[in-house]
């Protein structure tokens, strides 16, 4: 059986005695466009997901940004909702990413439902989720010729009424902004690689309409309707 299949089926199971927001959510909604994407070789938000089939992917990984050890206005890692390419990770101790020496590719989902883009952090108020992610790649990957993708993947009405799209135009100038809050220069190193960032919106809508398995799309879209109903969009 399809391992999508297989674990759509075991998820609904579970409905009977766990609140269903804890299992139709965003979370596990891009997970298993992820894997179903990977398993089909699809092509999504211009990103080749068949080359991920031989790479590492993980969920909830954190990734550090320039800031964690800022003398002034300090930032905690980011939480990646899905991250995927060519690094290592252990859940024993940090759960941090750490890129492999010779990385090709490493890029970041972000999955929403109802919500918008967190808009700030504490110590910088103009600097919003998509912008924190694009720059944690940057850094991340700074030095190398390492490729770099953000997706942003959500309802299409939800990325319509948050205008996601204006959100991530801003990308560019906030990560320059925030800088100069920790006393950091804006690296040339590090601007290039934000520079050259692929950076895509794509809608659950979307997304499942590119499935090819129907058995899988069909699963996949009850899946959404629930999600949808659970968390009122």
């Amino acid at each position: 059986m399809n391992a999508t299949i297989e674990k759509i089926k075991a998820l609904n199971m579970l409905t009977g005695s766990i609140n269903p927001t804890i299992i139709y959510n965003e979370g596990w909604m891009i997970k298993l466009l992820v894997i179903e994407s990977m398993i089909e070789k699809l092509e999504i938000g211009g990103i080749d997901f068949d080359r991920f089939t031989n790479k590492n992917w993980s969920s909830e990984a954190l990734i550090a940004s320039p800031f964690v050890d800022a003398k002034k206005n300090r930032e905690g890692y980011t939480h990646a909702d899905i991250i995927l390419g060519d690094f290592e990770i252990d859940y024993s101790e940090r759960g941090e990413v750490k890129k492999k020496e010779s990385a090709e590719i490493l890029g970041i989902i972000e999955a929403k439902m109802g919500s918008n883009l967190s808009q700030s952090t504490t110590n910088a108020p103009d600097y919003n989720q998509a912008s924190r992610n694009v720059c944690c790649l940057a850094h991340t990957t700074q030095n190398t010729d390492c490729e770099t993708f953000f997706i942003i993947t959500a309802p299409q009405k939800t990325i319509d009424k948050y205008n996601f799209k204006e959100q991530t135009a801003q990308i560019k100038t906030q990560i320059e902004k925030r800088f100069p809050l920790s006393g950091i220069d804006f690296d040339e190193k590090i601007r290039k690689k934000v520079d050259e960032c692929t950076i895509a919106i794509i809608s659950y809508e979307e997304w499942i309409e590119k499935i090819i398995n129907y058995e899988v799309k069909s699963l996949l879209s009850v899946f959404y309707e629930k999600c949808k109903k659970y968390n009122k969009i």
